[in-house]
């Protein structure tokens, strides 16, 4: 096997959830008046942290029943949160993913980041941690008509970018949502991690060639030098 990118989910896989994801998804609902303490919002609850992987608007969109206008509303509120957290200086990377990307790309093989958030915080949060100049390109679903995860669509997309095949990706995330979209894009290693949403079980049942308990262990996985 010849590989060309490493396409990395962000948060839960490359960036720390620590629940902050949620907490953005709460206040997303919060802003269109779905109260907390209503006798709907515990199902809510549970649903989004299900379904937190996918793209964000679609997310909001599910929860608040195909009203897309309310989604809308949400997902503003949702992308405000996380920039908030973001300034104060919260979000942090998974231990050891900067040196993973960096091990990557010393050996030939380009990064990807790929997310369910809008470009524009996808950017800041690729920004703020320091990697615009370690990533080779980036993928959210707004590059691709609105289609995150399990659809391939960003994973393809990627591979399109930088002249590669779907066999030359390596693609990693903590959902099964990733490692469907790897199956489906016939990535030549898609790889779970065990840093964020699902656990092994899962993620084997989704389609994981491999499973490792951080990013920081994908360079070993793939035989590079430390």
């Amino acid at each position: 096997m010849t590989l060309r990118l490493a396409l990395l989910d962000m948060a839960g896989t490359t960036v720390c959830d620590d629940g902050l994801v949620l907490d953005a998804v709460l206040a997303g609902l919060g802003a269109v008046r779905v109260p907390s303490a209503g006798p709907r919002f515990p199902a809510l609850r549970r649903q989004a942290q299900a379904t937190m992987d996918r793209a964000s608007l679609a997310v909001f969109g599910d929860l608040l029943d195909g009203d897309m206008c309310r989604a809308r509303h949400a997902d503003a509120a949702f992308a405000a949160r996380l920039r908030a957290r973001l300034a104060e200086g919260v979000l942090r990377e998974v231990p050891g993913a900067t040196t993973t990307m960096t091990l990557l790309r010393e050996a030939g093989i380009s990064v990807g980041l790929a997310s369910g958030f809008e470009p524009s915080l996808h950017a800041e949060i690729v920004d703020a941690l320091g990697w615009t100049g370690l990533v080779d390109v980036t993928v959210c679903p707004a590059d691709v008509d609105g289609r995150g995860v399990p659809d391939p669509a960003m994973l393809l997309t990627a591979a399109a970018r930088l002249d590669a095949e779907p066999a030359d990706v390596v693609t990693a995330g903590d959902a099964t949502s990733a490692m469907v979209a790897g199956r489906r894009a016939g990535a030549g290693l898609t790889v779970g991690v065990l840093s964020g949403a699902h656990r092994a079980a899962p993620l084997w049942a989704a389609g994981a060639d491999a499973i490792v308990d951080s990013v920081a262990d994908l360079p070993a996985l793939l035989g590079l030098p430390s």
